[in-house]
């Protein structure tokens, strides 16, 4: 889900303000780096990427799921443009957000593209929590898969700059089967219709 119309600039002002009080950078936390040290050469591939959890967020759990976000995104052949920003926010918070920021209230997942972040759902790091469960039950996804496909779906947003649903299901689908992305800054009505009627993602992640 991308937010060109609900990210107006009054509201990315005042988001960004309580970021700056309210957010943790996991990436400086020296038990971060060491639980990521066997991995350290395919992680310095996210060494532009900046990663954070909101106000609140337990720090071992921001460490252990910034680490996950980390394993996804370098599992795909293409990463996100250079100092992009991964947000993670405690499930119990992201109500108000996407409420603030009129998005949809079912979504777990969006992308700011003007202001190059990414904002996740804490559920879906967390597949036995009780919000997890009504994603797979709302959305037919296994819990296993559900940062899986969100991530891949805003990349889709992200990798091509596109706001297309549609577009960023198509270039999802070909991330998680390990192909390099074909961006397409437009479908056809026909290629859109095609696309809406065989999502292999999140309704709501679109």
């Amino acid at each position: 889900m991308t937010t060109h119309c609900p990210f107006n600039r009054l509201s990315v002002l005042g988001f960004r303000t309580l970021l700056i009080y309210a957010v943790t950078v996991c990436g400086e936390c020296p038990s971060a780096n060491a639980a990521t040290s066997p991995q350290l050469k395919p992680i310095n591939a996210l060494v532009a990427q900046d990663f954070y959890c909101n106000a609140g967020y337990d720090p071992h759990e921001c460490e252990q799921h910034v680490a996950k976000l980390k394993a996804v995104l370098i599992s795909y052949p293409v990463r996100a443009p250079k100092h992009w920003s991964w947000v993670l926010v405690r499930s119990e918070d992201w109500q108000a957000l996407v409420m603030r920021l009129r998005l949809h209230p079912s979504s777990p997942a969006f992308t700011a593209l003007d202001q190059h972040e990414t904002f996740l759902e804490e559920a879906l790091f967390v597949p036995q929590s009780m919000r997890a469960n009504e994603l797979v039950r709302d959305f037919h996804a296994p819990s296993g898969q559900l940062l899986s496909f969100a991530v891949s779906h805003e990349l889709g947003h992200v990798i091509c700059s596109d706001g297309s649903e549609a577009a960023a299901n198509r270039i999802a689908e070909q991330l998680r089967s390990g192909k390099y992305p074909e961006c397409v800054k437009s479908l056809a009505p026909i290629d859109e219709l095609y696309w809406h009627s065989h999502l292999s993602g999140l309704p709501h992640l679109q």
